[in-house]
Parts: C-alpha cells; structure tokens; sequence
C-alpha cells in the first residue's frame, strides 16, 4: 500500500484536506469517553492554528493523513466496555498494512472514496522504558502506538475547537470538540520532526505557523513563558537548537544555506523553480527563524 507523502505543495489539495478532517471528526465521534484525551499533531493542525483569511493568511496547504497522541495512562485506567479496537472497526476503520503486506496496529485506515482512503497514525511519548520510533500495544485495546520524543506535551499545551463535518457513510453532519496542538507544541513538534527525518513538509508546516499563526514576538512570548513555568524544557531546548541548526547562520555556512531554508523553499516553490525564487524564499525563511530566535533570547519585563 503506497504511502509516501508529496514532496511539494502540489501534491496537497483542499479536497482531501476536508476528508481528512472528515475522518479526524468520525473517529471522535465513536471514541466514546475517551475522545477528550486524544490529542491532533500533524498536517491537519494549521487548518485551526492558521484559519485561512486571505490575503493576510493564505490557506494552509493541508494534509494527507492524520496523526493523533493518545493518552496511555488514561486508557490504562479507564473502563470502556468497547476496545478502541472495537470502536474503530464500527467506524469503518481497518488496519494498514506495512510495506511487508502484514497489518500494523499503530496505522489504520479509512475509505473516503472508492479509491481513496486516509491513515491515521497512533502516536504516544517516548520515555526511558520506550525509545523512539519503537511501537508498543496499548494494554486491553488491541491498537499499538509508535513512540515519539516529546510529543506528550500536547496533553498539557493544547487548544480546543467545535468541528462541524460529515460524517462518513452518510452518518450526518456532526460537532465534535477537537483538541489540538497549540502553536508552541506544534512549533517544537514540527521542528522535530524535521530534525528527525528532514521531510520537506515539516519545514513548510513550520515555516506555515510561524508566519502567519499570531505575530512573532507574541509567539516568542508563548515560548518565554513555558520556559519560566519549567514544563517540558527538554523539548523546548531540543527544539531551539534544531532551529539554530536547520535554520541559521553557523561557522562557515550562511543561514539560507541550511537544509530546512531549502526544504521549506522547495515544498513551497517546486523542484523546478528558478534559482533566484528559491533562494530568495530560503532567505526569507532564514531570517523569519532567525528573528524568532533572537526574540526568545531577549529579557523578557
């Protein structure tokens, strides 16, 4: 089953943006009582952060599948009488398969046409008895999840929003309350992410919120005040020195010059773009990073 993701902004549609959002609305709706401790990272984040209002804020370029963190100590503790296992499959979920043909439980999939389908992928926190990228059952629910280094804290620093949307099958339009990344875990996140696999669209996905998701001093801001509050600031740290590094100016080499300017540029651009544009772009991305850094590090009154 193909699942490699497009390497540019081409690639990506509002149309299935609005699927994905569609299968991100019906698997909350059969979640039951634990749809509240499920948390949305990823592609389908900008859509809340970053709502379209042009020509201020053009439209996020979107997503192809949907990526959620599940609170695993809560479902340890909870006593649903459906497995979440059980609830998918009454949605119409299915397991995906890996690239050996055998089913995972950590990706699953959803038909959104005859030949189209979405992957939603189950995300949990690395810790000292899981490492990254290791994928571990989630006790009496028959799902896995795959492991990430500080992507818990989207259980503490995230926002909530009404999505209204149709269900699939023809279930009816449905409100769910869908709680998402906020704009300082979806920065550290998506920075990352890029640092961890340099995937052209984690860049733009970054470059994206920081652009348009609040003004840059406030966003800096954000960021001051979780580092005063001493919360989750490993992450914080982790994710200002992979900017520094991806981003920015270092000894012997120009900021523009660094692969997430160039990255960002060619999801944004194209691979075929002139090299004037893109390099113009890679400097506009250079500085807008460059500059967010620079206000993390001012004193903040």
């Amino acid at each position: 089953m193909p699942d490699e993701k497009p390497q540019t902004a081409a690639g990506y549609n509002q149309e299935f943006t609005v699927a994905c959002e569609r299968v991100m609305v019906t698997l909350l709706h059969g979640f039951g009582t634990f749809k509240n401790t499920v948390r949305l990272v990823g592609g389908l984040v900008p859509r809340y952060l970053t709502p379209a209002n042009p020509p201020d804020v053009p439209a996020h370029v979107g997503t192809s599948d949907v990526d959620v963190v599940l609170n695993v100590q809560v479902l340890a503790d909870g006593d649903a009488y459906k497995t979440l296992a059980q609830q998918l499959k009454a949605k119409g979920f299915e397991r995906a398969t890996n690239h050996a043909g055998k089913p995972t439980s950590w990706r699953w999939l959803r038909k959104v046409t005859d030949h189209e389908f979405v992957i939603v992928e189950f995300l949990r926190d690395a810790d000292e008895n899981l490492a990254p990228k290791m994928v571990k059952p989630v006790d009496d629910e028959n799902v896995s999840a795959i492991a990430f280094k500080h992507v818990g804290i989207v259980h503490d620093w995230y926002q909530a929003k009404e999505v209204t949307a149709e269900l699939l099958d023809g279930g009816g339009m449905a409100t769910e309350t869908v709680h998402y990344a906020d704009a300082v875990a979806f920065v550290v996140l998506k920075t990352l992410a890029y640092a961890d696999r340099a995937a052209n669209k984690d860049a733009a996905d970054l470059v994206h919120v920081l652009r348009y998701a609040m003004p840059l001093d406030e966003l800096a801001a954000k960021f001051q005040d979780r580092q005063n509050q001493a919360q989750h600031v490993a992450a914080l740290d982790a994710a200002r020195h992979a900017l520094r590094m991806r981003f920015c100016d270092g000894p012997g080499v120009q900021g523009f010059q660094r692969d997430g300017c160039v990255a960002a540029s060619r999801f944004a651009l194209g691979e075929e773009a002139e090299a004037d544009e893109l390099v113009l772009e890679q400097r506009k991305v250079s500085g807008l990073v460059t500059e967010f850094l620079t206000l993390l590090d001012k004193p903040k009154f």
